[in-house]
């Protein structure tokens, strides 16, 4: 089950902590009966207004003695027999719980400590296979076996234990896993925690195979005690807390849309970026589009503002279109295009068609749209830029003055 220990009416994104092996609700409570982890957390307001926490539980102990006389027991006075499941049926019973508690999130972070890690990912994956996407956005795992405990092998031949077998280093379950994983193509965003004195987690288990490059937090913990943090400044407390900030602030700039519709009146008719394309003779249909584009990423800009983004991070955004511009130029003067018409639609395609490689950015608001609109700002201000290979300050000045009279 998950239950919800911290709630705001408009959250949209919710964190939800899964338990190791052996663990419980008291897997995140200290000696003293608090949640050190999970109550600094939320002592950032940023965390505590944008984010709900849940924990989640689920059936596990390290011995069950007499199953059988335990189940006729319960039977005779109507009481429920909970046994320990395996980490597939643990990530199912995860998934209810998501599924019904967690309606009306659009984004879900889990963090897992030890085997939690494990049931996270089982989840993951399933939810993937289902959805294609999974509404889980942020994953982090605290000091998990990924490529198993050798403890498990240990504790394997001691016990019987479902469970346990789950994290024996190179057993079939673990080894399963990490092929799925690391052939998933759209996985969250990921980080791992690794404790350099967890002697139950080797250092090279406790990261996960990824496609990807991995992430790490490190600490000085042991297996228990990097989930219980005893000052506001350690290692893994710190860099949840700015993860889980980053993530919120770029869910915000991912979720900025252009609603406004575009409406040509007039309004741009004497800005520079018009007058370059107009005296460089250029089709009405393109200097609309080029209007329409401008306009978007005005709109845009102004969006990152108001969420207090360093927009000066983008220049060199603006640095990269402005190249893509200075080759096209380059194609216009040696006859390759053969009009202004020709290097406005060439620079165009190539922002769109370069928009999600060479052009990408951590600003996902910024599409191909957007970042034609930003080479038209750049040129209000930048004399580098312009649209007929004869065409200059000079020209454009005279233009100008004309248009005036």
């Amino acid at each position: 089950m998950i239950d919800l220990i911290h709630q705001n009416v408009e959250a949209n994104n919710v964190i939800v902590f899964v338990h190791g092996f052996v663990g419980g609700k008291t897997t995140w409570i200290n000696e003293n009966g608090e949640k050190p982890l999970i109550d600094s957390l939320l002592l950032e307001d940023e965390i505590y207004t944008n984010f709900d926490i849940g924990v989640f539980t689920y059936h596990t102990q390290l011995l069950e003695l007499f199953p059988k006389i335990k189940k006729l027991k319960n039977m005779i006075w109507g009481k429920k027999t909970t046994t320990n499941s395996p980490i597939d049926d643990i990530a199912k019973i995860l998934k209810t719980s998501i599924t019904y508690r967690c309606e009306k999130y659009d984004n879900i972070i889990l963090i897992g400590h030890s085997m939690g890690g494990l049931v996270s990912k089982r989840f993951i994956l399933d939810d993937i296979n289902e959805f294609s996407v999974s509404r889980v956005k942020l994953y982090i795992s605290l000091a998990t076996p990924h490529s198993g405990s050798n403890l498990a092998n240990l504790g394997g031949k001691i016990v019987d234990n479902l469970q346990v077998n789950d994290m024996k280093p190179l057993g079939k379950n673990i080894n399963e896993l990490n092929d799925e994983w690391v052939k998933c193509t759209n996985l969250p965003k990921r980080f791992y925690a690794q404790g350099m004195s967890d002697k139950i987690v080797p250092k090279e288990s406790s990261v996960a195979l990824d496609r990807d490059k991995q992430k790490i937090f490190y600490s000085d913990d042991d297996h228990f005690s990097i989930i219980i943090p005893d000052n506001e400044n350690d290692n893994i407390l710190l860099a949840l807390k700015s993860e889980l900030i980053k993530f919120f602030k770029n869910e915000q700039i991912s979720s900025i849309k252009n609603n406004e519709v575009f409406k040509d009146k007039g309004q741009y008719d004497d800005e520079v970026f018009v007058l370059k394309l107009i005296i460089a003779d250029v089709h009405d249909t393109l200097i609309s589009g080029a209007k329409h584009a401008f306009f978007s990423a005005e709109f845009t800009a102004r969006k990152l503002v108001a969420l207090g983004v360093d927009v000066s991070e983008l220049s060199l955004l603006y640095e990269k279109i402005k190249q893509l511009y200075i080759i096209e130029f380059g194609e216009l003067i040696t006859g390759k295009h053969n009009s202004s018409n020709a290097l406005v639609n060439a620079i165009h395609k190539q922002i769109l068609e370069k928009d999600r490689n060479y052009l990408n950015s951590n600003f996902s608001a910024l599409e191909g749209l957007q970042k034609y609109g930003m080479l038209h700002q750049l040129s209000i201000k930048d004399e580098d830029i312009w649209w007929a290979k004869d065409n200059d300050i000079k020209t454009f000045n005279e233009f100008k003055d004309n248009k005036s009279k």
